[in-house]
């Protein structure tokens, strides 16, 4: 199926949103590591959230 110009249109206002923002590359993690993922982001609100408050947790015990 093709996009409609209007999709195209806001597809390209989108990147164009992200350009410069700093991204993480996608990666494959194991069912065992998703399962975790999805439990710690019910618990925080959303995986991207309990991934960064797991990551400053890791930073405050290395100081």
């Amino acid at each position: 199926m093709a996009m409609t110009d209007a999709q195209k249109r806001a597809m390209e206002k989108q990147q164009q949103k992200r350009v410069g923002r700093p991204r993480l590359p996608s990666s494959c993690i194991s069912d065992a590591e998703n399962k975790l993922l999805t439990e710690m982001g019910k618990k925080y609100g959303s995986k991207k959230t309990a991934i960064f408050k797991g990551l400053m947790l890791l930073k405050k015990t290395n100081i």
